[in-house]
């Protein structure tokens, strides 16, 4: 049972690691090496020592032939005893690495300042635990007790460790999305880390003196007790089924979410691909506006010569006229924008200056408009200025219509938030929000709930667009009727690019 989800871990962490090529995805690979590695040693010492009931060779081994055949592998001691020191020492150092690297706080991110320091007892402790040397620096009782004693203690500080700052890093983001999102990693990292918890006290040094040292016999773990309690039974059996429940449904949830938004990018590639190759949606929408434009044209030159032309009516087909105009231009430049997504000019820009920009843009078109725009943050961002201020310009005006259509005049509020690998662009409105048969639609090209004729639905896909151009990635939130909140994820700079700003608490 507990190999299953060592196995499923490495699995799942080690496809990702392929395609995503994410630090995330390589510390979580390396973690489940580690963990697999020592169940794996520690299984194949218990299959060979034997003197277990079958309750306990069930939880531990599920059918008799695996247990048979780890039993019958060949290995000496000191191999079977430095191979399960290998996955002990480096699932502790690696599990408080991946908790780090998880962690929402500015202070862990530079995770490599903290690999070296970290590195040191794992090292030691596989150095002292190689079979020679562990037999030649503790020949007697007493300092194998002291090595045994020492290397345990270690290893619990750094999983209590890696637990406190996974939990710390649940407590100091605010965001419920990426709340929900990390709550799905750190359950399947504390799970695993439980399981290997209750294996751990198994010391490689049991193995290398099974023959030599009668009160080595006392270190065992619970599973060397033939007769055990049927409370002592349930609480292992509850430990083993819990992590595996616990991790699997994590497995499952990171898979699905991963998997989700790859496919998402796909579909909405072939669609826009689609759209391109005909463009009639578009070539539609224009031949409409034009015909009308030229019936407008009509009056007014009917206006015009009659002997006294009616001013009013010279008017109301000019502001028309203008207005159609105006949206014609406007769609054409949104389809342009999207055409020309693929040529970014990426350079260091303030993303204070991007922000406010883009307030700006929404304040010139709506002068009616209310944004609270953030506080100054100081942050520097690798991006091209103008494609990322024109997305959050969409935003922002999509946010403003929406509260405007909603009857409300409820400002706008931007933020900006910054975790410990990405910085988070938020844009809330309370407008009409977004139904759920919308939310699946909302970013395919030419796609639009509004109206039809001045509104062909390029804009969201546009922005999608350009964050994903930006290594990033847009997600949202809605309560329909309620409003609707918009997360723009950017890449975060290394900690040089960004020295001595302040940072902004999510």
């Amino acid at each position: 049972m507990p190999l299953i989800v060592a196995a499923g871990l490495l699995a799942v962490s080690a496809a990702f690691s392929v395609l995503k090529r994410q630090r995330g995805y390589f510390l979580l690979t390396g973690l489940s090496v580690s963990l697999f590695i020592y169940l794996l040693f520690t299984l194949i010492y218990i299959a060979k020592k034997g003197g277990i009931g079958e309750q306990m060779s069930f939880v531990l081994f599920v059918t008799p032939g695996f247990r048979g055949f780890l039993q019958y592998l060949q290995l000496t001691l000191d191999q079977l005893g430095y191979g399960m020191a290998i996955g002990r020492f480096l699932f502790p150092w690696l599990f408080l690495l991946t908790a780090l690297d998880q962690s929402s706080t500015a202070r862990t991110y530079g995770l490599v300042k903290f690999a070296v320091p970290t590195a040191v007892l794992p090292a030691l402790s596989l150095i002292l635990y190689h079979p020679m040397v562990f037999l030649t620096v503790a020949p007697d009782e007493t300092r194998q007790h002291i090595a045994v004693n020492f290397s345990l203690t270690w290893v619990f500080l750094y999983l209590i460790l890696g637990c406190v700052v996974l939990l710390h890093g649940m407590r100091s983001t605010r965001i419920r999305y990426i709340r929900n999102l990390e709550l799905v990693v750190r359950v399947l990292l504390i799970s695993i880390a439980v399981l290997f918890a209750t294996y751990a006290p198994q010391d490689p040094a049991q193995v290398y003196l099974f023959y030599r040292e009668t009160y080595m016999s006392s270190l065992g773990l619970w599973y060397l007790n033939p007769y055990l309690s049927p409370a002592m039974y349930l609480a292992i059996l509850l430990v083993n089924s819990v992590s595996l429940l616990l991790s699997i449904f994590s497995m499952m949830s990171v898979a699905k979410m991963e998997w989700t938004e790859t496919q998402d990018d796909i579909r909405l590639e072939r669609k826009y691909d689609m759209a391109r190759t005909g463009g009639g949606v578009f070539m539609h929408g224009i031949k409409n506006q034009l015909l009308a434009n030229r019936i407008l044209c009509r009056r007014l030159n009917d206006a015009l010569a009659a002997d006294t032309p009616d001013l009013d009516q010279v008017r109301q087909c000019a502001r028309q006229l203008a207005d159609n105009t105006d949206g014609m231009l406007s769609h054409v430049q949104e389809l342009y924008k999207s055409l020309k997504s693929n040529s970014l000019s990426m350079r260091l820009c303030s993303l204070d200056d991007i922000v406010s920009g883009a307030v700006q843009n929404l304040l010139k078109k709506y002068p009616a408009a209310a944004a609270e725009a953030p506080p100054p943050c100081g942050l520097t961002v690798l991006a091209d200025p103008a494609h990322l201020q024109s997305a959050l310009t969409n935003l922002l005006i999509n946010g403003w219509e929406a509260t405007v259509s909603a009857g409300r005049s409820d400002p706008l509020r931007v933020g900006i938030h910054e975790k410990n690998t990405f910085i988070v662009i938020t844009v809330q409105d309370n407008g009409t929000g977004i139904s759920r048969y919308d939310m699946k639609k909302i970013f395919e090209p030419f796609y639009s709930s509004k109206s039809s004729n001045s509104n062909w639905g390029m804009g969201l896909y546009y922005v999608r667009t350009i964050v994903k151009r930006h290594m990033g990635s847009l997600k949202v939130e809605s309560s329909y009727g309620k409003g609707s909140c918009f997360y723009v994820f950017l890449p975060k700079l290394l900690p040089k690019h960004n020295a001595g700003k302040r940072e902004i608490k999510s």
